[in-house]
């Protein structure tokens, strides 16, 4: 189906709802008038019976309305501010989740990294991540009043009955509610209900007697009027608020897909729940379940059920009927994960590649386009690289950094740019010095900073990535070349990672093990979006002429372009290898974009591409590449040996 407009037709029903929120209070406070007035009335005929019908009290209406807005309002205000106040750390803590700072286990760091995942596909600020340890059944929920402050929970069950697919889609589905403003408005509809709750508790307090038994007249008359139209409107507001939750959750099982680009992940997921909930398997012990219904990725069924059947959710998801699924607890797959993570906190950088689920659309930004760069003398370039290496301090090495992985011509990364450089005087120069840069002393200056920086402390270089990733998805795009960038700033300013055990001399790469050399061909694949010219047929047939020095096949299979997760686990095998594999590997993509080129002459994306490839494999740059590139002064380059950050 298309989930773009299921996501149109949901919004709109959203809306519809709460319009109908308010009609309902609106139709209380009528029904409150009414009530009172026929109450003042009947009492007046009875009591006066033949004298003149006495006029009704001054501000008779205005005094009902103004009870019941007190009340409902009031009841709600005050609610809010108590949810406000503890946030989405506080739900999670008090539901029993443990937040996840150093992960114990591979399945842990597996759901970090895919929160790092979900939150650049997204782009969304990285929430807190919690686990909800006690807890066997496949579950989760997102709390918090803003995306910056939002956590998202997750059960242990999920860790161990979900393949990283299925955990991708789990996460993503909770993405989906903050990215939707889900949050905000569950606990808001929340402190509603419990403001129509009060209109039912003031009319019981009216009724009921006192500590001596007594009550007073005009309690008995209006109290039950109260207590009725309390009740109504509290199951009225309940009725609403399961239907408001269900469109919501339509419209995060949407953003989902959109984020992961993947029925399998979230159709997966839901399947599985299904099944526990068939074998009763899916009770929380711990969390309260009730009562956070409309956070959970499925809460109870019933007729206030606030989640669509699952079986309509599975459907809506696969376009068709699809049968339960049986989760059962899977081996962990070491192998399968990253390893590199920092230990940092909730802005942290992990080193597991990230996975970029935003469509990598070629086409111009939608907002509109800025001039290219023009096209500057050798003098000007020559100047440029003067005064910017004399850059110092954190603030102007970023501004630079930003600058020069940011989209040239995209307007709403250049307004990203200006966001995180807001405070800096020099802002403006510095990027000024970067548009004269030409395309082969670009690359070289990033090198050079990310040297600099990687000297900074952990939660500095974190911050920087952070931003970097705010700047690269502002416009809606990552593209393959966006990705690279992006894994050369984690591998480059994350946490060091040990050298690797493996020391094999071998420089064969047809001796790898099949399942390795598939990685190989995985990794070839990315990278043939981008060499040697970014076109489809000419990088096939690169990939074609790679790939056939180790295949012993008489015909290489065609290239399948890996989607994130694949992209990431083809990296980390691959950075893997033995130290001397490396660079035989940089030199055969090389050689083979050097055959397809016109006169032997890379372009420039080939060329960037190639040498951030070696960079991740920390393969020195063969003499044919960097040929490609200036030679910054030597001046420049002892600053970034001497400079601090």
């Amino acid at each position: 189906m298309r989930f773009r407009d299921q996501q149109d037709e949901t919004r709109q029903a959203t809306q519809r709802l709460l319009a109908l929120f308010a009609l309902l209070l609106v139709a209380l406070v009528l029904v409150v008038n009414a009530a009172l007035l026929g109450l003042w009335w009947g009492a007046a005929a009875l009591l006066l019976r033949d004298a003149d019908f006495p006029g009704l009290p001054p501000l008779f209406f205005e005094t009902n309305t103004a009870i019941v807005l007190l009340f409902v309002l009031g009841g709600c205000w005050v609610e809010t501010a108590r949810l406000r106040s503890g946030g989405g750390a506080h739900v999670a803590e008090w539901a029993g989740g443990r937040e996840l700072l150093d992960p114990r286990d591979v399945t842990e760091r597996r759901l970090l990294n895919i929160v790092d995942e979900m939150a650049l596909a997204s782009g969304l600020p990285r929430p807190r991540v919690y686990l909800l340890e006690r807890e066997s059944a496949i579950n989760a929920f997102a709390a918090g009043w803003s995306p910056e402050e939002s956590v998202v929970a997750v059960t242990r069950g999920a860790l161990q009955r979900l393949t990283r697919d299925e955990l991708q889609g789990l996460v993503a589905h909770e993405f989906g509610h903050i990215h939707n403003g889900d949050l905000r408005l569950h606990m808001l509809l929340l402190a509603l209900v419990w403001g129509l709750s009060l209109v039912h508790g003031y009319g019981h307090r009216l009724f009921d007697a006192d500590e001596e038994g007594n009550r007073t007249f005009p309690g008995v008359l209006i109290g039950p009027v109260f207590i009725a139209a309390g009740s109504l409107g509290w199951v009225a507001g309940q009725v609403l608020q399961a239907a408001v939750s269900r469109q919501r959750e339509l419209l995060a099982d949407a953003s989902a897909v959109q984020f992961t680009r993947s029925r399998d992940g979230l159709g997966g997921t839901l399947r599985k729940i299904w099944h526990q909930v068939d074998g009763r398997e899916a009770a929380l012990l711990r969390v309260p379940s009730r009562l956070l219904a409309g956070q959970l990725m499925q809460a109870p069924a019933g007729w206030l059920s606030t989640h669509p059947p699952l079986p309509e959710r599975v459907r809506r998801v696969y376009g068709r009927a699809m049968p339960p699924l049986a989760a059962p607890a899977l081996p962990a797959d070491e192998a399968g994960e990253p390893r590199r993570l920092p230990t940092a906190l909730s802005a942290a950088a992990p080193a597991a590649p990230i996975a970029y689920a935003v469509p990598m659309s070629e086409t111009p930004d939608p907002s509109g386009t800025l001039p290219q760069p023009r096209p500057t003398s050798d003098d000007d370039e020559r100047e440029a690289i003067d005064r910017l290496g004399r850059v110092h301090g954190p603030g102007e090495l970023r501004a630079v950094l930003l600058a020069l992985i940011a989209t040239p011509g995209s307007q709403r990364e250049r307004r990203a740019w200006r966001d995180e450089t807001r405070g800096l005087s020099t802002a403006d120069a510095l990027r000024d010095e970067v548009n004269k840069l030409g395309p082969a002393a670009r690359l070289p200056w990033i090198e050079v900073l990310l040297s600099r920086i990687a000297r900074a402390p952990l939660n500095d270089r974190q911050d920087v990535v952070e931003a970097a990733r705010r700047v690269m998805a502002a416009d809606g795009q990552v593209r393959p070349i966006d990705r690279l960038h992006w894994l050369a700033l984690r591998h480059r300013l994350g946490e060091a990672r040990p050298p690797s055990p493996n020391a094999s001399a071998s420089n064969d790469l047809a001796e790898l093990p099949e399942s390795a050399l598939m990685q190989v061909a995985r990794l070839t694949a990315f990278l043939s979006r981008l060499v040697p010219d970014g076109e489809l047929e000419s990088g096939a047939a690169w990939y074609q002429a790679v790939m056939k020095r180790w295949v012993r096949d008489a015909i290489v299979p065609a290239p399948e372009l890996p989607d994130a997760d694949e992209v990431a686990h083809a990296l980390g095998v691959v950075q893997g290898l033995p130290w001397m594999l490396r660079p035989v590997l940089v030199r055969a993509w090389l050689e083979a974009a050097l055959a397809a080129s016109p006169m032997n002459r890379l372009s420039d994306g080939a060329a960037d591409a190639l040498r951030l490839a070696g960079l991740l494999l920390d393969s020195p740059l063969p003499p044919e590449l960097a040929r490609h590139y200036i030679e910054l002064p030597a001046a420049v380059l002892r600053a970034g040996v001497s400079s601090g950050t």
